[in-house]
Formats: C-alpha cells, sequence, structure tokens
C-alpha cells in the first residue's frame, strides 16, 4: 500500500533545489577516506549540486600529504575543496591521521595512530596542522580533530581521553596561529550514544576539552536510528551544558548500508538491509537529529567504497553510500535526502512548542500508535511536521490510517496544507476539518516511512 490508496489527490512531484540554489542548511553528506582512495570521487560531482546538502566532511590525510618532512602536498585535497565549492558545498576537515615520518610503526595511511606519545610527533603533528590552516584559509573554516577517539581502531593502542584532550588542545592552537577564526570541533565520537562513550565524553569535558572547542561532533549507528533518544541523550546533553551551556552540538557522522557483503564487520553489518531500509533510516535519523537541534547534520557516505581497509590491508566493499559502487548512479536513498534538503533548509529551527500534534490511530492499533515518533519544525513561519513509527527499519512498510490534530501557535500560517513523501518525492493536496482545538487531518497514512505535513508556500511542485 502506498500514500496514492487513501485517496488524496496528487499535486506532483516536489520541485528539488540545487546546493547553489540554497543559502545555507544543516544538512550535510560525508566524503571521508578519499585520503585512502576507497572510493571514486568523480562519482559524485555530476550529482552533488543537485542533491542539494551544503555540507561535506572531508579527511584531510596527513600522510598523504606530508611524504617528506616539511614538504606538503595538498595538490589532491584541493581537487576535492575546490571542486565542493564550485558545488555550493563547504567542507568542513576533519584532521587526521597519523603518519609514518613521525611514527614509524604506524600504518601505510596512519589511521588510528595518534601523533601524541613522543615530542617528534607532536612537533610534526603541529607543523603539519598550521600548514593546513594556511593553505585553506578563505576556502576552509570548520576543522574537526581526529576520528573517533573513543574506538581502539582509531586511537592506538586504546582510547585515552586525556592524551585527546592534550591533542584537541595543541590542534586548535596550531590551527588558530594560522586562522585565527577557525572553528574548531571536537569529540567525532563513535560510540558517543552509549554509557562507554558517555563515560569517555565526561572525563574529556573534565580535563578541559570545551575550553578549546567552538563545538563537539558525535557518530551514531543503530539499528533503530531512535534507540539512543531515550537515555543516552539526555544524559549528553547534560555533561554538555554542565562544562560548556549551550555548547553547538555537530552529528558529524552517521549511516546505514543498503547491503552487507559477506566479511563485513562494520557497523549494523547485522542487518538484513536493502536499500529501501537505508532509505527509511536515513529519513528518521535526520529528521530526528533535525528534531533535537543539532547544528549540522551528515550523513555516511556519498558513495560506495570498493574496499574498506582494516588492520592488514584487508578489505571489502561498503555500501553506506548514496550512489552505487557499480555505476554511480543514485540510489532511492539519495533521493529522500534531496527532498530533506530542498525542504528543510534554513532558516529552520524545532518548533519548541510553537505547534502541537496529537496522533491517533484509526484503523491503527493501540500497539502500533504508541510506537509513533513526531518531529516539529518550523521554517520561517511555516510549520513542519514529520511522523513514522518506529518499527524496525527492515520491515517492508505496512501503511495505516492516522489522524493528526493540529494546534498552532498564532503567526504560523498552514493555509494550503500538503502531504510530502520525501521517499517517493510525490506531494499530495490537504483538506482538513476545523475542530475544537484546531485543525484535524483524518486519514493519514502512516508506517515506519516518514511522511511531512506542511504548508505548500513552502515548496514548488512539478504537476
Amino acid at each position: 500500500m502506498e500514500v496514492k490508496d487513501f485517496g488524496f489527490k496528487r499535486l506532483g512531484k516536489l520541485a528539488t533545489k540545487l546546493a547553489t540554489q540554497i543559502s545555507s542548511s544543516r544538512l550535510g553528506v560525508g566524503f571521508e577516506t578519499l585520503d585512502r582512495d576507497m572510493w571514486d570521487a568523480a562519482q559524485a560531482w555530476p550529482v552533488l549540486d543537485a542533491l542539494g546538502v551544503k555540507w561535506a566532511r572531508v579527511q584531510s590525510g596527513w600522510a598523504k600529504t606530508e611524504t617528506a618532512k616539511g614538504v606538503y602536498h595538498f595538490e589532491w585535497l584541493d581537487g576535492i575543496v575546490d571542486k565542493l565549492l564550485e558545488r555550493g558545498v563547504q567542507p568542513w576537515l576533519s584532521v587526521s591521521y597519523g603518519n609514518r615520518l613521525y611514527t614509524p610503526q604506524a600504518s601505510a595511511d596512519g589511521a588510528g595512530y595518534p601523533p601524541v606519545y613522543t615530542e617528534t610527533e607532536r612537533q610534526g603533528w603541529r607543523a603539519y596542522v598550521k600548514a593546513l590552516a594556511g593553505h585553506y584559509r578563505g576556502r576552509v573554516r570548520h576543522f574537526e580533530v581526529w576520528n573517533e577517539p573513543d574506538c581502539s581502531g582509531f586511537f592506538r593502542p586504546k582510547p585515552d581521553p586525556a592524551l585527546y584532550v592534550a591533542l584537541v588542545k595543541a590542534t586548535a592552537e596550531a590551527l588558530r596561529s594560522a586562522q585565527s577564526d577557525a572553528y574548531v570541533v571536537g569529540g567525532a565520537m563513535g560510540m558517543a550514544m552509549t554509557t562507554a562513550g558517555l563515560a569517555f565524553l565526561d572525563t574529556c569535558l573534565r580535563h578541559g576539552m570545551a575550553d578549546h572547542c567552538d563545538a563537539l561532533s558525535y557518530h551514531g549507528y543503530k539499528y533503530m536510528p531512535e534507540q539512543y533518544l531515550d537515555q543516552e541523550l539526555p544524559a549528553f546533553e547534560r555533561l554538555l551544558e554542565t562544562h560548556r551551556p549551550s555548547m553547538p552540538r555537530w552529528q558529524g557522522e552517521t549511516g546505514c548500508p543498503s547491503k552487507v557483503p559477506d566479511g563485513n564487520t562494520e557497523a549494523l553489518c547485522g542487518m538484513q538491509a536493502s536499500e529501501a531500509s537505508q532509505t527509511r533510516w536515513l529519513l528518521r535519523r535526520v529528521l530526528l537529529e533535525l528534531g533535537i537541534d543539532a547544528k549540522l547534520v551528515s550523513y555516511f557516505t556519498m558513495g560506495d567504497f570498493g574496499k574498506y581497509i582494516r588492520d592488514k590491508d584487508l578489505g571489502f566493499s561498503s555500501h553506506y553510500g548514496l550512489l552505487r559502487l557499480e555505476d554511480g548512479a543514485p540510489k532511492p536513498a539519495y533521493f529522500a535526502l534531496q527532498s530533506l534538503a530542498t525542504l528543510l533548509h534554513d532558516p529552520l529551527e524545532p518548533a519548541r512548542g510553537r505547534f502541537s500534534v496529537r496522533l491517533e490511530g484509526a484503523d491503527l492499533s493501540r500497539e502500533r500508535a504508541a510506537a509513533a515518533y513526531q518531529v516539529n519544525l518550523v521554517r520561517g513561519d511555516v510549520p513542519v511536521h514529520a511522523w513514522w513509527l518506529r518499527e524496525g527499519v527492515e520491515k517492508d512498510s505496512v501503511w495505516d490510517s492516522s489522524t493528526l490534530y493540529f494546534w498552532l501557535e498564532a503567526g504560523l500560517r498552514l493555509d494550503r496544507p500538503v502531504l510530502v513523501d520525501p521517499a517517493k518525492q510525490d506531494v499530495y493536496a490537504l483538506s482538513p476539518e476545523l475542530g475544537m482545538g484546531g485543525l484535524e487531518f483524518r486519514g493519514l497514512p502512516i508506517s515506519n516511512s516518514p511522511l511531512l505535513l506542511t504548508d505548500q508556500s513552502l515548496l514548488e511542485v512539478i504537476p
């Protein structure tokens, strides 16, 4: 069953926007691992502008840039940074990894070998970071310190919060010595929304990490996208509020595979993955992150990896990308993110009580209705409401009927309400009833795949 089966008048397809047509947005996409040549960025350039996101996370690749001491070759990275900027996408650099020139025991690409144990490492790192910031002055201002320092594979021989904070401090000082207005992002925590991740963050903050950062980033791979909301997120927010009130949170990396090859040991490798489940996962994770006021939301990643190198150069293909490995063609998840980028660019904020929506079931069972999850956003003076069932993304969508009761603060506009299916990019006209408390939208579909209700003034439709 699809939305059309519920009898709404279909207005047409959502007219999507290019990134170059959007001034600013919270949405981004990953361009990670290009320092290790794991995927072909040439696949991305023809379709990146049309995706509509405004940010791209790129790893800086110390080992690839400095192959002789004191000599920096930024040409490979220039090719990525400049192509992103040409397409209206702002790069932000994850400043990583190690370098055999200074850490002889490091792997060839330096991944997982932090330069924190000897003065030789620390001096080499500071010089590289200063050169990096100076080279990209005027093009890149946002820099993230390391990648997943709370995971043993990326901070050898084992994660150490005190050493990571020392790395943040040294990196921030080197960045700002070359760019006084450099925006420094700390954290990049792979286990952020777990009890172990909370303990790591607590120790980092107690060692003063927040004194050197402008924002804190976190990653997250959950079989249920909403899994961390009830327990870990409140604790995470309390830690930040205790040590650095109002510090912005960046969701810097999170994704879902469209298939899991044999031998794959990545995050979510136990999924019964498909392109449909990837699409549902992406929509739910991006929408909930916007709802909890993440200032940046980055999907991992743009393209499938032809190889994903772990220890001893053992590799396998990886399929988190929005583009298919075989031919670079966009997957359904690409079009889902494209829909959100078109609809949810700035000015966008969580509603914070400016409107309220009550969801009730028609033929929806009480058990399924209890699994409903809702996100309230406001773009300018227009409400945007998203809803779905908090059921496994691996299940095929089973559509039921629901009723939404809207209360709107004075000044918000919902004059021409429309229903948008972001996965299909279909737009439908709605005819609400006027109830005692506000507008009543009856017979709306609901499943484990999000739908959006907003005003038609917020979008354009291709009949």
